[in-house]
């Protein structure tokens, strides 16, 4: 009963009513479910065996690719600038966006000319070449064309160009020769062997590390924990919502991999939060206090990690009364505006949600159904091994610049 009770519960949105997921969404809960690292019914053990066999077949075509590259590197692309690789070995929201923002800025602000490539995720341009999100002045795609996260990017980062595409090395060379990029910035790029890096740091979520230790689709691991032993350092984001112990269990578990990186931690941290009009228009709207004003929220998130924004909304001061999750990535449609308008209506909730997904959210229909909706702008912030990684970066940047 308890099994089938959490469950249940996996199957159900965190809203205040507790409204039942759309149909389209219970296969997706119920995979949560299966590669989760709770325990399982018998009934569960034909799925599980199946997902054990897609598995082994993932984890053997994984290794065939990263050696396919590794065992010869001459297959390997350079790019005329230094490349520094954000990435993370689980599927799943690990921070990667603000961390790129932030040293994107760093980078900035010491005199290098920066550029990001992104991938463009579910975008109009993920399988083209490579294609300017941003000149640095104006922001050229719209997040359907180029992608959330890099829409986001582009909004985010004046003075810093954003390119999207599934050939970073296209990216990369466009960046040198029409902006003088003298650093590049590979957003989620520890599994794109193709381009070489001088410098790979790994993300990893302290809220859930590695899930279940499987590879997919058994679990949330890209590729098998070994891996890890290409990084050269690694940052445990969230630790404010860890504890001391289990922080330097996950450090422990990152050293048994990798002695030789560095393991720095850091926090997200929200700056401010500004109605949505405000938001848009790039107004700064007073202060942007935490929260508005006092009122309940219904948070609203499409984010590989929903609890986490959640906590990060609580531990702000909001008093969370429900969420609605989308799936990651999602493009949300007039019926998720009007759902949400009925749902602040009938619990007399404001809406808050992330940069990443207003960057989506049509804002005709936010004005046409008087939304109530603010938004969270989220940093990063170190709390410990900062200056492991700025001599590391330093290092990098002055042997080959």
């Amino acid at each position: 009963a308890r099994t089938w009770n959490s469950c249940r519960r996996c199957w159900t949105t965190s809203t205040a009513g507790g409204e039942p997921m759309a149909l389209r969404n219970w296969a997706a809960a119920y995979f949560h479910y299966l590669t989760g690292s709770g325990a399982h019914h018998c009934w569960d053990w034909p799925a599980l065996a199946l997902l054990r066999g897609a598995a082994w077949l993932y984890r053997k075509g994984v290794l065939v690719k990263y050696h396919a590259i590794a065992d010869h590197p001459e297959r390997q692309e350079h790019a005329p600038a230094v490349v520094i690789s954000l990435g993370n070995i689980t599927v799943g929201g690990t921070g990667k966006t603000p961390m790129a923002c932030m040293l994107a800025r760093r980078l900035q602000s010491q005199g290098w000319r920066v550029a990001l490539l992104n991938r463009g995720y579910r975008s109009q341009r993920e399988d083209g070449g490579a294609a300017v999100m941003s000149d640095g002045q104006r922001v050229l795609l719209s997040a359907e064309e180029g992608g959330d996260e890099a829409c986001l990017m582009a909004r985010s980062l004046p003075g810093i160009p954003v390119l999207v595409g599934r050939k970073r090395a296209l990216g990369g060379r466009l960046a040198v020769e029409r902006f003088g990029t003298q650093v590049l910035i590979l957003d989620d790029g520890f599994q794109h062997w193709q381009l070489y890096r001088d410098l790979d740091i790994v993300l990893v979520d302290g809220t859930n590390p590695f899930g279940n230790g499987h590879v997919l689709p058994r679990g949330i691991l890209r590729e098998p924990m070994e891996q890890l032993g290409r990084a050269d350092a690694f940052i445990i984001t969230k630790g404010d919502q860890i504890t001391q112990d289990r922080a330097e269990a996950i450090a422990a578990k990152l050293r048994q991999y990798n002695p030789a990186a560095p393991v720095a931690m850091a926090i997200h941290k929200p700056s401010y939060c500004l109605s949505f009009a405000s938001w848009y228009e790039g107004r700064s709207d007073g202060s942007g206090k935490l929260p508005p004003d006092g009122r309940p929220i219904l948070a609203v998130s499409a984010l590989g990690n929903p609890a986490s924004f959640e906590r990060t909304l609580a531990d702000a001061g909001f008093t969370v009364a429900g969420s609605l999750r989308y799936e990651d990535h999602h493009h949300y449609s007039r019926d998720d505006i009007r759902h949400m308008a009925a749902r602040a209506a009938e619990t007399g909730c404001l809406l808050v949600t992330t940069e990443k997904d207003a960057v989506k959210l049509p804002a005709p229909l936010i004005k046409e159904y008087d939304l109530p909706l603010y938004v969270l702008s989220i940093t990063i912030e170190f709390t410990a091994g900062q200056d492991q990684i700025d001599t590391i970066l330093q290092a990098v940047l002055e042997d080959k610049l």
